[in-house]
């Protein structure tokens, strides 16, 4: 059951990041003069948003067993990978649409701090998952 905690915890965090990062790198690119305040209020939202996938890993780092055959730890790897795959590709695709050449740094700079933060999880559940490997 952990491997899939884990899972489900790279999911969530991912989705909820890249939903964060979305909507308040569209304030920044409309408003890039008040890039403290809404740097402060995407931190706010990614403490909120990654608040059940933290419970979520702590569970399966709690109720984790030795597994018997690798199979069992198929499935929920191609799920973290798949969540390590879409979360950089999104947050890189949104640098690209409507950034000017003078909020290019301002947006990059934004977009390695989510980047960051959006792997953070997702690195944590594959750790989780060659921690049970027999």
């Amino acid at each position: 059951m952990s491997p899939y905690l884990f899972a489900i915890a790279s999911i969530i965090a991912v989705l909820s990041m890249v939903i964060t990062f979305k909507i308040h790198l569209d304030k920044l690119k409309v408003n890039p003069e008040k890039r403290a305040e809404i740097q402060t209020k995407f931190f706010i939202g990614v403490a909120i948003s990654e608040v059940i996938p933290l419970i979520l890993v702590v569970s399966g780092f709690a109720t984790m067993q030795p597994i018997q055959d690798m199979s069992v730890l198929f499935v929920p790897f191609l799920f973290i990978l798949f969540s390590i795959l879409i979360g950089p590709s999104f947050i890189f695709l949104q640098t690209k649409v409507d950034v000017t050449e003078d909020m290019k740094s301002i947006v990059m700079s934004f977009a390695m701090i989510a980047l960051s933060l959006t792997m953070s999880i997702p690195i944590v559940s594959l750790v989780g998952l060659f921690i049970q490997m027999p």
